[in-house]
């Protein structure tokens, strides 16, 4: 019962090719990025007077939703297939809304996952995911 009608000047393609092949990718691509940001990074918070206090508030929307950025690039080069679809709301409710134990010795970091935690073993493949440092020379 969910019918869709278009018209479109493309030629040599069906309606099922133009509608999924390039209507569909082209809101995957933009449009829900900007409803990432507002929605789930809540950077339509901006109910402050002041234009600094805006100004900030959507500042830390940014850099929250580039911090799930690079999680989600972490996360495509995971084996879960499951995982490389979340959104940011996902994200935040799978992996960063847990509980975990942390202890801090002279020279190492402890952490540990709750047993109930469903995701642990790709929230290690996150952690100990290689990344690739740049190294910078001082003269």
């Amino acid at each position: 019962m969910n019918v869709r009608h278009f018209i479109s000047n493309l030629e040599g393609q069906d309606a099922r090719e133009i509608y999924f092949g390039f209507y569909v990718k082209r809101g995957d691509a933009s449009e829900n990025r900007i409803k990432e940001v507002k929605n789930m990074c809540f950077s339509d918070r901006l109910s402050n007077h002041g234009f600094f206090a805006n100004f900030f508030r959507l500042f830390l929307s940014c850099l929250a939703y580039e911090m799930f950025l690079q999680l989600k690039n972490r996360i495509q080069k995971t084996k879960s297939e499951k995982a490389k679809r979340w959104q940011v709301s996902t994200i935040r409710t799978h992996l960063l809304k847990i509980g975990a134990t942390i202890k801090i010795t002279k020279r190492r970091i402890y952490y540990q996952l709750s047993k109930a935690f469903v995701h642990q073993n790709l929230f290690r493949e996150i952690i100990n995911c290689n990344l690739t440092l740049t190294s910078y020379t001082q003269n």
